[in-house]
This record gives structure tokens, sequence and C-alpha cells, in this order.
């Protein structure tokens, strides 16, 4: 057996971030279960849907408004799919912040373009771009900006790690040093060095130096802020280890770490409908004022 990355051989490191080789994961399965949920979701509520923050078809977002909409406070979600999957989108995902709407948030559910059409860099890039629109035009919509949180899940767990770390004066001017006010990565990945060593990469097409600088373990958060890192119990040891090793690496009073026992990577979503889910309790906690 040759090591390529720690302990693990190429075949081990593939079965540690592959959802194919999870045990009990039948994605297409969930996915279908998830947009036939988001459909419903997106019926009952006000949606004001594709709105454009960027030139390309899918920079695009939904403002997922609660019955009440004056000063709101905002959460901005990051759809997951590995950066690249067609099929998981901002409406796909959209069922799952359910629990935020009714609680009085305004949901900004965020779409970005996909690798390999575009680099990391360039993806990073346009959520950024969305998290500053958001910023500047959600109080047209009832929400209030001073109050824009950030949370994500897998790809989209670690888009809202690079919000976090953003220094937004310099990205536009005019833009507040504390722009997000809290974030939520779930299931992210906060060191990329091991995707280029599996065959996601021919997707993605990381070299070592753009792996670095959008590792979110090897950046500082912009401003100080709660941070949550969130991971199912039930994923694969790398997931869980990325997600503790950013609790650690991020460590002030202000983070925390929760593994939800019996969650795969996709269940962990899923429970955020259910009534006292952890995950969806400590994002509503961010929220108060």
């Amino acid at each position: 057996m040759t090591k390529i990355y720690r302990d693990y051989d190429a075949a081990a490191l593939e079965r540690q971030y592959l959802p194919a080789y999870w045990p009990g994961v039948d994605v297409p399965d969930t996915i279908d279960r998830w947009i036939i949920k988001s459909d419903a979701f997106h019926r009952r509520i006000d949606v004001v849907a594709d709105v454009a923050y960027g030139d390309s078809d899918r920079q695009k977002i939904d403002l997922l408004r609660p019955t009440r909409t004056a000063n709101s406070p905002v959460v901005a979600f990051i759809h997951g799919g590995y950066w690249r999957s067609t099929r998981l989108t901002k409406k796909s995902y959209s069922f799952c912040v359910e629990p935020i709407v009714s609680a009085g948030a305004l949901v900004a559910m965020v779409e970005y373009d996909l690798c390999p059409t575009v680099t990391m860099d360039t993806l990073v890039g346009q959520v950024r771009k969305a998290c500053a629109w958001i910023w500047r035009h959600v109080g047209d919509y009832g929400g209030d900006p001073a109050r824009l949180h950030v949370a994500g899940h897998s790809a989209g767990g670690h888009l809202a790690a690079m919000m976090a770390a953003t220094e937004w004066p310099a990205l536009q001017a005019g833009l507040p040093g504390d722009l997000v006010k809290s974030i939520v990565p779930i299931s992210g990945l906060f060191q990329l060095e091991p995707l280029r060593l599996v065959s996601l990469n021919s997707d993605l097409r990381l070299d070592a130096e753009m792996a670095q600088r959008n590792s979110p373990l090897f950046t500082t958060p912009s401003a100080r802020m709660p941070v949550s890192v969130v991971v199912g119990g039930a994923e694969s040891d790398e997931f869980r280890r990325q997600s503790r090793a950013f609790a650690d690496g991020w460590k002030t009073a202000a983070t925390s770490y929760l593994e939800t026992a019996g969650h795969n990577h996709f269940t962990v979503i899923e429970a955020m409908t259910e009534a006292e889910n952890p995950l969806t309790a400590t994002i509503l906690r961010h929220l108060q004022p």
C-alpha cells in the first residue's frame, strides 16, 4: 500500500471523499426527494426568484421571505454539490431552510457557476460578490443588512467559511469589515489539498497554490463573529477530521463544534426540518440580536 495522504492510499482516500462510496447514501434518490420538497415549499411562501447579482446565468439569488418582512435577519445560504453538480442548486436545497424562514428570517439562496467551467478562485469570488450584493440590496426586500449571517452545506460549507475570511472593504469600496455577522459551515471541507489527489480534481483542476489559498483552515476570520462548525456524526472520518481541525484552527470564545449523532452527509441537512433539530437551533441562535 502506497500512502498518498496521511494514512490513506489512493483507493482509501477516494472512499473518504466521494459520496458514491458512502454506505446508506443514494445520491440520485436523495436529490429527487429534495427537489420535490423544495418545489412544495416554494409554493407555500413568498419567493423573489432568480435575482441577478452577476452577469452569468447562474449568478442569481432566490430571496425566501418570511410573513413579516421589516428589518428581518438575513441568512445567505450556500448550497453544496462539490462545486460541480448541476442538480444540487439553490432551489433544490431550499426545503431545509423552512424553519429559518418560519422563524422570521429572510433567506437568500445563492447560486454560482460550477467547475470545470470556472476555477475555484472564480467561484469563491462570485459568492463574495453575491454576499456584497445581498448587503447592498436586501433592505429593498425587507431584510436588515446589518444582520447578515452565512450558512452552507458541503461545498457551501467551504464557501461560507471563505466568506468569513474575506476582507470586505478591500473587495469593494464601502463594504463594512464586519459584513458577515456569523457563519455555520455544515459538512464542509476546509483543507483542499486532499482533493487534488482524488478523481474529483478532473473537474476542480486545483493546483497546490489554488488549493492553499482557497483552504479556510489556512485563513483567519476577518472580524470577530460566532462560528459554529457542524458535521454529521456518521460522515466519513476525513469529513469529521476536517471539521474538527477547522474548529480548532479558528478557536475563539465564539467558536463551537457540533456532531449531529447518526447523521450522514445528506441526512444532516434533511433533519433540519425536524422539531428541535440542533443544527437548526444553532442557526436560529446566531440570529438573535
